[in-house]
């Protein structure tokens, strides 16, 4: 697994790299020609013979009715995410799941078919209805009735954030944080939650859109496919394969990824507004996760597995508890139980 890391890292750095190098060789290009350009030189054509031959490219805006292919795809995702979830399929079930959301909802899609930013584009529409979209509030709303149902479903099956977070993490042996630093964290997604909403009530700023780190894959593989599609219909866009924003964006992003790596779901679990109300409305779900304590040998297998520390067990006491609130539904406890204790 490291050495998949490793590659992944390396493929973001070297492309990086490579777009730095192509941008720094176009420029020094423009800059010389700056140098040797000549209005009296006949030799670099006529001004109005280029006019008037000049072809510009067409860039065809996304189709409107994308906006329903994008609300259906994510609404079967949480539905066959919610069935897994019920029947407590294996954890490879939710992993292709969280693979299909990662490459259709963030890398073709760009990762805004989320109910993260949705949070903003909701508020607004509270103060001014004008501003937000149909689209945008259902977007808004199908994770929190699904979560209604059986809990945070839409963090691992449905969400490209937490599917990023899902397939980069290590998946034995990982770090767990301190029990009082991992409650006293809990508090900072609160805050943020609190901010998201006065920034977009104050000046309709996107908050958490701006914090995300996984923005930088979304946008940059968005690109890629638009520039591959562009290229088979035989409309091609830029020559060269573009990279989205800057080095200190990438370098947060790495940064994260190899915090995530060690860390399970460093975004889900400190940092994401949404989180904190699909774990409210987990709290009430009619099919919660729960640990038959009778059943349960206390063994501690399904606490290890358990990428949020949601599961708690107390030996001593021969006592097992799960914090819905906290679970993110990726079944990993579910498999790992050996006494069917857990459903």
């Amino acid at each position: 697994m490291m050495k998949k890391y490793l590659i992944v890292i390396g493929f973001f750095l070297i492309s990086f790299l490579n777009t730095a190098s192509v941008a720094a060789s176009e420029f020094a290009g423009l800059n010389s020609d700056h140098k040797s350009h000549n209005l009296d030189d006949l030799s670099r054509g006529n001004i109005k013979e280029f006019k008037d031959s000049y072809i510009p490219k067409e860039y065809f805006p996304t189709p409107e009715y994308m906006v329903f292919v994008d609300l259906g795809v994510l609404f079967l995702l949480l539905l066959v995410g919610l069935f897994f979830v019920l029947k407590r399929k294996s954890q490879r079930a939710m992993s292709i799941l969280a693979i299909i959301s990662f490459a259709y909802l963030g890398f073709i899609r760009g990762g805004c078919v989320c109910p993260v930013g949705a949070i903003s584009n909701t508020t607004m529409g509270i103060i001014n209805p004008a501003q937000i979209g149909l689209a945008s509030f259902i977007i808004f709303m199908i994770p929190l009735l699904i979560a209604l149902i059986a809990g945070r479903v839409f963090c691992t099956s449905g969400c490209p954030l937490g599917a990023v977070q899902h397939m980069l993490q290590k998946k034995k042996k990982f770090k767990k944080l301190p029990a009082k630093l991992n409650k006293a964290l809990k508090i900072v997604p609160i805050l943020m939650l609190i901010a998201t909403i006065y920034y977009a009530i104050q000046s309709s700023c996107f908050l958490i859109c701006q914090l995300e780190p996984y923005k930088v894959i979304f946008f940059t593989g968005q690109t890629w496919f638009e520039q591959a599609l562009a290229f088979i219909m035989g409309n091609p866009l830029e020559p060269v394969f573009m990279v989205a924003f800057g080095i200190v964006t990438w370098i947060y992003l790495i940064l994260v990824l190899a915090l995530g790596y060690w860390v399970p779901r460093p975004f889900c679990r400190f940092l994401c507004p949404y989180g904190v109300l699909l774990g409210i409305v987990s709290y009430f779900s009619f099919k919660p996760r729960r640990i038959v304590n009778d059943s349960c040998v206390h063994c501690g297998m399904c606490e290890k597995v358990c990428p949020t520390q949601a599961i708690v067990i107390d030996r001593n006491l021969k006592f097992s508890s799960l914090s819905n609130y906290d679970c993110v539904q990726c079944n990993k406890c579910a498999f790992s139980c050996k006494k069917n204790a857990i459903n």
